[in-house]
């Protein structure tokens, strides 16, 4: 192990190179069907843990625990060659997929999806385990899960367990799911600012804030500014809580207020109708850029956000485009998609 960010990122790099490329998706979108997507998926660096998920299961799920086994690879390959500061921060990057991990087994448990349909939807990467994520999908409901998960003591699992005690009174997901944001928000900055964490990469992480309370603004927008108290994550930099109110209340000239910053073509994008999905894939070029731009350091840590980035969007494109193959989906709405995920 080493904390030379010279020697990491140069081993970050060269798994940067190992990402799949355009070629795979065009060749991807014109394969026939389903079996000719998993031919074609068979001859890139997912081979492995593909053949062995096809000896434990078929179909989608085995396509699914392939790309999920091979996040995880990727996201403990990263620790095992790394040490001191570089190792505290990319452990804490790593804590979005114990975020994203709790939301699909809290959106499971909402809407009582089957156990195989929860577990396609994970990618065990962060601190929580395999083996503890397992048995919360297999829990219950939303309390038996929380409680389960609570076992980790983490940011976002404490959060989750205050959350889903709230939520047996008031069964509102979007409510729940906030909580989480802000507990984990909370945690990164806690942990970036112990880690002393470099300038570009808390401002980053502020970035990735503002674009949480722009997404909810966006998708609450007209509830009313009372509604937009409890929604507000702390921390971000440039989307004010004023202006963050004055969107959820749909004040006139709101959005506005946007035009000159970082996130105008999200707003360009809003007024020409192009609806949330738009809005969405706006918001996602901003924290592209931004993670690209700080990747430039050679002796930071910006080479690795960029890289889990774009790992994990490869991640949710493959599965994107496994399902899109296994159900049929014809070639130019599959592509559409594939923008927005």
């Amino acid at each position: 192990m080493s904390s030379d960010y010279g020697y990491i990122n140069a081993r970050v790099k060269g798994m940067k190179a190992k990402l799949l490329g355009q070629a795979f998706y065009q060749t991807a979108l014109d394969a026939s069907d389903f079996k000719t997507f998993t031919a074609g998926l068979m001859q890139t660096p997912y081979m492995r843990e593909l053949e062995e998920a096809q000896a434990r299961a078929s179909g989608l799920g085995a396509v699914d625990q392939a790309v999920a086994r091979n996040v995880y690879h990727t996201a403990h390959g990263l620790l095992t060659f790394s040490d001191g500061q570089a190792r505290q921060l990319i452990g804490m990057l790593l804590m979005r997929f114990d975020l994203a991990n709790v939301k699909a087994i809290a959106r499971g448990k909402h809407a009582g999806k089957g156990l195989e349909e929860i577990q396609g939807s994970l990618f065990p990467a962060g601190e929580l385990k395999p083996s503890l994520l397992e048995q919360a999908a297999v829990a219950s409901d939303m309390a038996a899960a929380a409680q389960v998960l609570a076992l980790a003591r983490t940011e976002v699992t404490s959060a989750f367990l205050r959350a889903a005690r709230r939520y047996q009174n008031e069964p509102d997901l979007y409510t729940l799911e906030v909580a989480l944001d802000q507990a984990y928000y909370a945690g990164m900055l806690e942990r970036a600012e112990a880690a002393k964490a470099p300038a570009a990469l808390k401002r980053h992480l502020q970035l990735e804030i503002d674009a949480a309370n722009l997404r909810t603004a966006l998708k609450v927008r007209g509830m009313g500014a009372g509604a937009a108290r409890e929604l507000f994550i702390r921390g971000g930099r440039e989307l004010r809580r004023d202006t963050f109110e004055a969107l959820i209340g749909d004040q006139e000239g709101a959005l506005s207020a946007l035009t000159g910053g970082t996130f105008a073509a999200v707003v360009t994008a809003v007024q020409s109708d192009g609806g949330l999905g738009a809005a969405e894939a706006e918001i996602r070029k901003v924290l592209d850029e931004d993670a690209k731009r700080i990747s430039y350091a050679p002796l930071e840590i910006g080479v690795v956000v960029d890289y889990l980035r774009r790992k994990e969007a490869e991640a949710a494109q493959l599965r994107l485009l496994a399902r899109g193959k296994f159900y049929g989906v014809p070639r130019a709405a599959l592509e559409r998609e594939l923008t927005h995920a």
